[in-house]
């Protein structure tokens, strides 16, 4: 094989494994396609637009038709008194008959239908805020998931490198001892560093497992092959007040819109039920068209045609109290949602706070982190040529180790921790979207290897 073929052919794989990265914006097209949330709420949409169909139909005018088609057999005995022995005749005949009716009926006055109405308009609002609720934790759900992976899959990563460092060394400290360069306790101790590394790095191995098997939930396949964190990411605070952002998250929010529906739909089922106790008034026109087919009798036709025109007026005086404990039924659902909204207010009003306060407080991490490991990676220099003068002992630099490894692990908590507060803050306020999933998905790096 040619050192051209095989440059070709290493280039090939490397391309194939970006392309199979899966970014954000990919796993969400997958999420949507299989998630059961968002479509289960499409489909609540759609029977709450039928149910308000088929109550705004009672409203409408109401037709009928009846068409009755009979045959008939008569048999008529006549008793003849004035002749002798009294006989008896009989006359039989047969003919078909015919019978129409139309009817159109229209509520005047039916003030439960009316509110029944209204009720089912603010129903459909409200699955149309909880339809736009669960595109909107969709996503959120697909941004945490995914960061939570990447999270676990740079925190093993980091200590497998420890682990190979920490190797590196026992290997180093066992030769020295051989020579006897250092005391046996040196050896020791990097040992039992390498040991608790590699317990963690159980743990962090099965952190992954279970952060990847949290996509494949939302995706309904399996994820192997993530992108990367860009390095030169420009996390900013969050602007504003808290108080501005609350307000925000009042009028936006589509989990406290649907329970505003709710309370409406609610109170208007309540003025229904109520209303119930009223008279109703509607207009009847009724056309009627009979044709016995019986034989005339002295030239009498039997066709009778007749038209009539109604007004009906229902009062209700009593049913049990069934009207009066439906009411009470409605009042205390209403209740019942008012109480609702104050527990889903009081939650939004504290994620939208944390989220705030944490976003913010996240930048400041990532600053502070990234002097921490500069000063800590200089220390551990330090110590590493001390020890090599004898000046130190392995003790000092092993502290001086853990520094640094906890500075590094600290900024990758403090990087995920801004993005998954970030959208936390988004969700809350009701403005998380396709579109701020595309900007998260630009702080990706599909040079995945």
């Amino acid at each position: 094989m040619t050192h051209k073929s095989a440059y070709l052919i290493l280039l090939l794989t490397v391309g194939i494994k970006v392309a199979s990265a899966e970014d954000l914006q990919t796993l969400y097209q997958q999420a949507l396609q299989f998630d059961p949330n968002i479509k289960s709420a499409q489909l609540q949409v759609e029977m709450s637009e039928a149910q308000r169909s088929q109550v705004g139909g009672m409203l409408l005018p109401q037709i009928s038709a009846n068409v009755n088609i009979s045959g008939n057999n008569q048999n008529i005995d006549n008793h003849n008194p004035s002749l002798p022995g009294n006989p008896v005749t009989s006359n039989a005949s047969l003919y078909n008959g015919q019978r129409y009716n139309v009817a159109l009926t229209q509520s005047i006055i039916d003030l439960p239908k009316v509110w029944n109405w209204k009720r089912y308009q603010n129903i459909v609002a409200q699955y149309q805020s909880t339809n736009e609720e669960a595109a909107q934790t969709l996503i959120h759900n697909v941004i945490e998931r995914y960061f939570q992976a990447l999270e676990a899959r740079d925190t093993l990563s980091l200590i497998e490198s420890e682990i190979a460092s920490t190797q590196k060394q026992v290997t180093q400290m066992q030769r020295q001892f051989e020579k006897q360069l250092v005391q046996i306790t040196d050896v020791y101790e990097l040992e039992a560093k390498l040991d608790l590394l590699v317990a963690d790095q159980i743990a962090a191995k099965t952190q992954l497992d279970i952060a990847l098997q949290g996509l494949t939930e939302l995706t309904g396949q399996p994820t192997k092959n993530l992108a990367e964190l860009r390095t030169d990411i420009s996390f900013k605070e969050l602007k504003g007040s808290i108080d501005e952002w609350v307000t925000q998250a009042e009028a936006l929010n589509p989990g406290l819109s649907a329970q505003n529906k709710a309370i409406e739909a609610a109170d208007d089922n309540l003025w229904a039920q109520q209303s119930r106790h009223l008279p109703t008034v509607d207009m009847q026109l009724n056309y009627y068209h009979t044709n016995t087919g019986q034989p005339g009798y002295q030239n009498q036709t039997s066709e009778v045609d007749t038209e009539m025109a109604a007004v009906n007026i229902n009062i209700p005086i009593f049913s049990g109290g069934t009207t009066s404990a439906a009411a009470v039924e409605a009042s205390k659902n209403l209740e019942i949602n008012k109480q609702k909204r104050i527990a889903i207010l009081r939650t939004l009003i504290k994620d939208t706070r944390d989220s705030f306060l944490s976003t913010n407080a996240s930048v400041k991490r990532i600053s502070a982190t990234e002097k921490a490991l500069q000063t800590s990676t200089k220390a551990r220099q330090a110590m590493d040529k001390g020890f090599q003068y004898g000046m130190q002992t392995i003790s000092d630099v092993l502290v001086s180790e853990d520094r640094e490894f906890k500075a590094k692990r600290e900024i990758l908590q403090a990087k995920y921790a801004y993005i998954k507060n970030r959208a936390r803050f988004e969700r809350a306020t009701g403005l998380i979207n396709e579109q701020f999933l595309q900007t998260v998905n630009q702080w990706l790096t599909l040079a995945k290897s």
